[in-house]
């Protein structure tokens, strides 16, 4: 019997749209938007020009200033003077913006964990392998 992927995908829409609402799926995707996303991406980066984060983000540059304009108000970034290129501006969390990312982050895993706690462990691993399987491609 040959699947209807279309049809499939009509479901996996719907699916994901009602996964939305949970709580730590909308933790996750906050993880990955904005301000929660450029201060993650300096957590595991370290450091970023905003020419990237724009790329990262999907963003315009103007869009990408007026965020670290908002994330350097809250103390939450410092920006600075790229030591390769004085030309370029460098972007690095500060130690209040390193608190904060690390105080979302436990809540997102938190959360994530209790989700697939209610999947069980083997479907838990089998759901982790299918996603990763869908990236490879």
């Amino acid at each position: 019997m040959m699947a209807n992927y279309e049809t499939l995908a009509a479901e996996l829409l719907q699916v994901n749209e009602d996964l939305i609402q949970e709580p730590a799926r909308h933790l996750m995707v906050r993880l990955n938007q904005g301000e929660p996303f450029v201060l993650n991406y300096l957590l595991l980066h370290h450091q970023a020009h905003p020419v990237d984060l724009s790329r990262r983000l999907g963003v315009s540059s103007a869009r990408i200033a007026a965020l670290l304009g908002r994330l350097e108000d809250k103390g939450f970034i410092l920006r600075g003077n790229d030591p390769l290129n004085n030309r370029q501006v460098i972007v690095t969390l500060s130690p209040q913006g390193l608190e904060a990312i690390q105080a979302f982050r436990t809540q997102v895993l938190r959360a994530a964990a209790q989700m697939l706690s209610a999947l069980g462990p083997e479907d838990a691993r089998e759901f982790i392998r299918i996603q990763k399987k869908l990236l490879a491609r």
